[in-house]
């Protein structure tokens, strides 16, 4: 029996507005790399050009290691170093670099 199948879910979200790049799709991209068998379109996930009709696989894995927070802390920090300190306070007492989030994850 070398040929299993892998576990079938559905995602139900209830009231939860699905709007792309939610949340509620990061949970879902989860589930489904780590085998289960969830049936979705790739057109909501961060990464997914509608005019090319094309998925970014390398643009999705950027964000969801934090690539966005660390190119906003780079925007931040030119140009409103106080409102820098204060939005990243910890990322600066923990020794966080921008370019280091992904090994948080």
């Amino acid at each position: 029996d070398e040929d299993r199948r892998p576990f079938r879910a559905l995602l139900d979200v209830g009231c939860k507005t699905t709007s792309t790049g939610c949340r509620i799709f990061g949970a879902l991209k989860g589930a489904a790399d780590g085998g289960l068998d969830i049936p979705h379109s790739e057109k909501r996930f961060p990464g997914y050009d509608r005019d090319a009709k094309e998925y970014d696989a390398d643009m999705h894995r950027e964000r969801i290691f934090g690539g966005h927070v660390g190119e906003y802390m780079e925007y931040l920090e030119e140009e409103d170093n106080t409102k820098f300190q204060e939005q990243f306070a910890t990322y600066i007492e923990k020794d966080v670099e921008m370019d280091g989030l992904e090994e948080l994850y």
